[in-house]
């Protein structure tokens, strides 16, 4: 039996190709079908005077008119239905472009047409495009064109909660979206409809930060049948399976990347979650992807002595430079890892014979890891002693500053954007602009005296409270 690397295992098991296969996430439920999609540009247009008919007649005859340029330069792309046209010439453009026929004067004549046909169901923009350019007078028109009862009873559910209007506009335009995106009923909307959202907002780089608020709504107007009570359950992705959690690295050599799959979850029935995870980080991330990166192309664990001597010495030291203070967690790691693969060899050649290789990880290099333990030790030691007389100190000095950190959180939520306010002496003002339907992000604050950098001060009590 090996020195290092022996667990208690189950027996080798098949290599069952399941075990490779990250589960394929379920795909949000398909859009509703748009009644629009045949229909010909005067039966567009008829419908839009109907739209049109509450603005003056100025208004009214530029905007019809903006909407029929639209819709010619639409039935000149090559495909049958307005939104297939819609997806060839506008929508994979970044936020602000307008086609050559709307450069210069014509610019609004675009947005204004694409106005009208978002509104009227014709064409259903992608997130991203929504995120680009945000067309919130387009949502309030929406709203009042599409399930005006359902809307209007969401706006009062949304305003009963008191002291978040900021949340309240965003879940309403979050489900505006869903449905302009979907053309679906709210009543219809999935709970993969929310999540598809989510995600694309994600990958904007941004969060939906009312996202929550907008499937707590839902549920209250009776959507969402069925669905966990809040959005926190019903998005909840649980543990990375075994293939999940290796790829997450880059691993180029596929054969090397099915080994380590298979190695981890034969060790996986006796670690827990966080242990295999950190396996899995060490031997994918830290030693194979780490080879692959210096070493191009290669694809077995027999490794040249160069090599091996190479990648000991790369993770002694973190990216910045800096020591790596456990990099002997690495070695025994990966010396467990070879060490396994040569008694499975012995048990089940068929399988692990192919990959046993002479471990590159000796004795000697072990030698220093229980000194290495033991210093770690008298480092936290040594730690806790000199702080030991301080802590007094540190916990009035934390509740000092939770409770300044919380009267400028009460001071700039009782504050209109513009305002300044005072706290023990020092001035602040809350930016933002003044007007009425001006909706903040956050509720951001900057020091005037002495003045100081802006920062946000529900994330500042936040950290303080946690501090």
């Amino acid at each position: 039996m090996p020195r290092y690397g022996t667990t208690a295992r189950t027996p080798a098991s098949p290599r069952d190709p399941a075990v490779l296969v990250a589960p394929t996430p379920t795909p949000p439920p398909p859009a509703a079908a748009n009644r629009w999609d045949h229909a010909s540009i005067d039966d567009v247009l008829g419908e839009s005077r109907i739209l049109l008919d509450a603005f003056a007649a100025p208004v009214r005859r530029d905007k019809h008119l903006a909407t029929r340029r639209v819709l010619e330069w639409l039935a000149r792309l090559p495909a049958d239905i307005w939104q297939d046209r819609w997806l060839l010439g506008g929508d994979p453009q970044p936020p602000g472009w307008v086609p050559p026929e709307f450069v210069g004067p014509r610019r609004w004549q675009y947005f204004t047409g694409i106005g009208v046909l978002i509104i009227l169901g014709v064409v259903r923009p992608s997130y991203p495009w929504l995120f680009g350019n945000r067309p919130q007078h387009v949502y309030d028109a929406y709203r009042r064109r599409h399930q005006a009862d359902a809307f209007a009873e969401l706006e009062r559910l949304a305003a009963q909660r008191v002291g978040a209007p900021m949340h309240a506009r965003q879940a309403l335009t979050i489900l505006t979206r869903l449905v302009i995106y979907t053309g679906k009923d709210l009543h219809e909307l999935h709970v993969r409809d929310l999540t598809a959202y989510a995600a694309a907002r994600t990958a904007t780089g941004r969060y939906a930060t009312a996202l929550a608020f907008a499937y707590d709504l839902l549920r209250a107007i009776g959507g969402l049948a069925g669905a966990p009570p809040s959005f926190r359950q019903a998005s909840a992705r649980g543990q990375l399976t075994v293939a999940e959690l290796v790829d997450r690295y880059p691993i180029a050599c596929r054969p090397m990347r099915d080994v380590l799959v298979h190695y981890l979850a034969e060790r996986a029935p006796a670690l827990d979650y966080n242990s295999i995870a950190t396996l899995s980080q060490i031997l994918s991330e830290h030693f194979w992807v780490d080879l692959e990166r210096h070493h191009p192309g290669i694809d077995t664990l027999h490794l040249a002595p160069e090599a091996v001597q190479a990648w000991k010495q790369r993770i002694r030291v973190l990216p910045d430079g800096r020591p790596r203070l456990h990099y002997e967690a690495m070695l025994l790691a990966v010396r467990a890892f070879y060490l396994d693969l040569q008694h499975w060899a012995m048990e089940q050649p068929e399988l692990w014979a192919q990959w046993s290789a002479p471990c590159p990880i000796t004795e000697a290099d072990l030698r220093g890891t229980v000194k290495e333990k033991r210093r770690r030790q008298a480092r936290m030691h040594e730690r806790t002693r000199t702080l030991a007389p301080l802590l007094s100190r540190v916990v009035a000095a934390a509740e000092q500053h939770l409770d300044r950190a919380g009267r400028i959180l009460i001071a700039a939520r009782a504050a209109a954007p513009g305002e300044e306010f005072v706290v023990d002496g020092a001035r602040f003002l809350r930016t933002g602009k003044p007007t009425k339907h001006w909706q903040p992000t956050a509720l951001l604050v900057r020091p005037t005296e002495p003045c100081g950098p802006r920062f946000d001060a529900t994330v500042e009590e936040d950290q303080a409270f946690w501090a």
